[in-house]
């Protein structure tokens, strides 16, 4: 992939992160940040990222949101994007 498709993803990833930061209150953010997650592992997979596709899907997989009550995964979630947008900023710097 080109540097410019690795700054597209890094710039969604971070604006999934903000708003996955700011939706541990609001249920509609929440379901929000679901559906924006969903379409960013469908642009992902046709970009052939797989490799990041791969773990925006385990992330889905434990996202699960809720109308009265906080997010089970919260932390887990926040950790795993942090770490994806470590990867990508080495495959940024890589390229």
């Amino acid at each position: 992939m080109d540097r410019e498709s690795w700054l597209k993803m890094q710039k969604e990833l971070s604006e999934l992160y903000e708003l996955h930061e700011s939706s541990a209150s609001d249920p509609g953010k929440c379901r929000t940040f679901n559906s924006r997650a969903s379409l960013f592992l469908e642009k992902l997979e046709e970009m052939q990222a797989d490799d990041i596709a791969d773990r925006v899907m385990d992330i889905l997989a434990g996202c699960s949101p809720k109308d009265f009550s906080p997010c089970d995964n919260r932390l887990c979630t926040k950790g795993s994007l942090e770490r994806l947008q470590e990867r990508i900023k080495e495959k940024l710097e890589k390229s």
